[in-house]
């Protein structure tokens, strides 16, 4: 692992999620930007989905399978692996937790709700505890068409009734992506897995825009604080490894 790698992997995961900053500059507003009905809002469902309660086990297996695949497997060598990427991953959780917490900001979709006429007031509304938050949102959408927000975006964002800053989502995608990223270099595989790795977590990140979880700005820092995190990982991984592979460790 180099330099030259890592500010590759910057490129490939910030400088994309950055435009999405610049695209708010210029008076696009991400949310309501899709057709909520249609297949792309379908899709940007399915990438959040990737990162989620339980797919992102699907994505920690896939990716750790494709890394792991023909490589020493000696148990103390995996022991280390998986401790550095949930060390990262575990981080990037804490972080986003109490960030959340000190930032407190409204969501997109909570404020929409409130121009709609369909919540009184943000403030009241993440003044109460989260339980009656899932209740008020449930009441207050019961009051919009199916055809304007579908059913199952509804049941997400009753899922997603804590504050915006930071996102969970874009720091979990960021911190897997940085972090395999950067192992895949190491392994020296092929440029385009690396290339279909960063393309997904971008994807994961601006699902987040589109779908009225997240602004802009969520999604940066997420991604910013989700690459320290992949990459700190990757290289404590790599330095202890180098330690166990070499003759004296033996």
């Amino acid at each position: 692992m180099n330099l030259r790698l890592l500010l590759f992997v910057i490129v490939l995961l910030i400088v994309p999620v950055a435009l999405a900053s610049l695209a708010w500059q210029w008076d696009l507003h991400w949310f309501p930007l899709l057709d909520l009905d249609e297949p792309p809002a379908l899709l940007a469902y399915a990438m959040t989905l990737t990162v989620g309660k339980l797919g992102i086990g699907f994505t920690l297996l896939a990716l750790s399978a494709l890394i792991l695949h023909r490589w020493r497997s000696q148990p103390r060598q995996l022991l280390v692996f998986f401790f550095c990427l949930f060390a990262a991953l575990g981080s990037a959780f804490v972080t986003k937790t109490v960030a959340k917490l000190y930032f407190k900001e409204p969501r997109p979709y909570v404020l929409w709700l409130v121009q709609q006429d369909k919540l009184a007031d943000s403030r009241r509304f993440y003044a109460s505890p989260e339980a009656e938050r899932e209740h008020e949102l449930q009441q207050s959408l019961s009051r919009v068409s199916d055809n304007q927000i579908p059913d199952w975006l509804k049941h997400h964002w009753q899922e997603e009734v804590n504050y915006s800053f930071p996102s969970g989502h874009s720091i979990a995608a960021m911190t897997i992506a940085g972090f395999f990223c950067l192992m895949l270099g190491y392994r020296r595989k092929p440029v385009w897995i690396m290339l279909t790795l960063a393309g997904w977590a971008v994807a994961v990140c601006y699902s987040r825009l589109l779908l009225g979880l997240h602004w802009p700005a969520d999604i940066l820092a997420s991604s910013v604080l989700g690459l320290l995190f992949g990459a700190a990982g990757a290289w404590s991984f790599v330095v202890l490894d180098r330690r166990l592979a070499s003759p004296e460790s033996s």
